[in-house]
């Protein structure tokens, strides 16, 4: 991540966003980074803060009051606005740190272990922030060691072993649904489920794919008229921990 952000520089090769490179002041103020640890200056304020980081990142003078004020409201921060960084918890200045990263609407987030020192109410924030940036259409790139955080918010994931590639997977599709169907035992035909469903039964389980969810609601209302009671419908992933386990 390092290098991506151009605080190391690569032994090899070049990184570019957008044809452009990785230092060029254009890709700077299109990224929001989010360190594991941020050294903050502890005397100014929480809105303080944010009104500088806003300057220094583009945000138009008109609407820096604004974009502070609704980042603060976003991360449960209001309260603390007018606080002393020095007076933070731990949480807070994580939170904190997520806000100057997103208070610009960038197109290239970085999230070094975002989730650390966060209570779980602070974990689900996270999580929530992220899939809104994704649907924001920012590129969001999220380096953890949480697995299960990874699991529920990622598409794709690179396993790195000594600085390099080990393995590459795709969690989820972005242009179809997959859902896993837990199907009550004795209660179908896999005959008949596989040719609703397009694929065989495996056990009770059975993974629909279509482009849309409506698509997926058919098929379910179709195996429910064939006589099959459903017990569970999931969004199908990666098993990332098996992976993670044959990658290391």
């Amino acid at each position: 991540m390092s290098c991506l952000l151009g605080f190391l520089r690569p032994e090899d090769g070049r990184i570019t966003f957008d044809g452009l490179p990785n230092n060029d002041l254009t890709i700077r103020r299109r990224t929001g980074f989010v360190p594991e640890r941020m050294n903050l200056g502890r005397r100014s304020t929480g809105w303080k803060f944010l009104r500088y980081m806003a300057r220094i990142s583009g945000v138009p003078r008109a609407e820096i009051d604004e974009r502070a004020a609704s980042m603060l409201e976003r991360l449960g921060l209001t309260s603390a606005r007018h606080a002393s960084l020095r007076e933070y918890s731990r949480g807070m200045l994580q939170r904190i740190a997520i806000a100057q990263a997103l208070l610009h609407k960038p197109d290239f987030v970085f999230l070094d272990e975002p989730a650390s020192a966060l209570d779980p109410n602070g974990v689900l924030l996270v999580r929530d922030l992220i899939n809104e940036e994704k649907r924001r259409g920012a590129m969001v790139l999220l380096n953890s060691h949480q697995l299960a955080e990874v699991e529920k918010v990622c598409d794709r994931v690179l396993f790195l072993h000594g600085g390099l590639v080990a393995r590459a997977e795709t969690l989820r599709n972005a242009d179809r649904c997959v859902m896993a169907i837990r199907l009550l035992a004795g209660s179908f035909d896999a005959t008949t489920v596989e040719q609703i469903a397009g694929v065989a039964p495996a056990g009770d389980i059975v993974i629909v794919s279509s482009e849309t969810e409506r698509g997926v609601a058919l098929i379910v209302r179709q195996l429910i008229t064939s006589g099959a009671d459903i017990v569970e419908i999931r969004p199908q992933t990666s098993d990332l921990e098996g992976i993670f386990r044959g990658a290391s």
